[in-house]
């Protein structure tokens, strides 16, 4: 027992060295700058399992810089650390999934990302996350003006049709809003105490909330 503590602690002590070496290379930090050569520290630390450097080495890949462009290996790497929560990570994959790179482009994801990673810090998340949930709220205003007034209709991502002006008017100024609730998708709208409040249906028509499939013909 006490030989395997031994063997992983020296480990992941090897990782780290790995790691910052890796780094070094990347700043140029007391070494030349050589990204090549920090995709190589990089490599031997996530062979280790170090997360950070799977991170690192993900967008490496994803950039080609220092490397061979690999996407599927880059969303890999990158997708482990974000699932961690790692900032850096949700930052990087979320732009990738903003332009479709390696992965489909969602700017759902995108923003979730991105605002995973604003509130963690990363530098510059919250500007690109308020600029993708503009583009969010053109899209959605746009296919909402477009859709007939006939039901209120959810899909796992978005609101997808109003049911009434009164409603078709407080989705537009954001004052009735799309959620994903721990029930699942929800809208979120105002009591008449003027409390935060889950929606059960339409407060100005009644007309129950139907979830649907996003891909659904209207």
């Amino acid at each position: 027992m006490e030989s395997d503590n031994i063997a992983e602690n020296t480990a992941i002590s090897e990782a780290e060295s790995q790691y910052k070496l890796g780094l070094n290379y990347i700043y140029g930090t007391d070494v030349i700058k050589d990204t090549s050569k920090a995709a190589e520290c990089f490599q031997k630390a996530a062979d280790l399992g170090f997360l950070p450097a799977k991170r690192e080495l993900g967008i490496l890949l994803a950039s080609g810089d220092g490397v061979e462009t690999d996407m599927e290996k880059a969303v890999g790497y990158l997708s482990e650390a974000a699932d961690q929560l790692d900032p850096s990570a949700l930052y990087h994959l979320g732009l990738m999934y903003e332009l479709g790179i390696g992965v489909p482009k969602d700017l759902q994801k995108c923003v979730r990302m991105l605002a995973y990673a604003a509130e963690m810090g990363y530098p510059g998340a919250d500007v690109d996350a308020e600029r993708i949930d503009k583009l969010l709220y053109e899209e959605r205003a746009k296919k909402l003006r477009a859709r007939p007034i006939l039901h209120l209709q959810i899909s796992d991502v978005d609101v997808e049709a109003a049911c009434c002006k009164p409603m078709l008017d407080k989705l537009l100024a954001e004052e009735i809003v799309f959620i994903d609730s721990y029930k699942g998708p929800a809208l979120l709208g105002e009591d008449k105490d003027g409390m935060d409040t889950v929606l059960e249906c339409c407060p100005f028509c009644g007309a129950p909330i139907q979830l649907i499939d996003r891909d659904t013909k209207f």
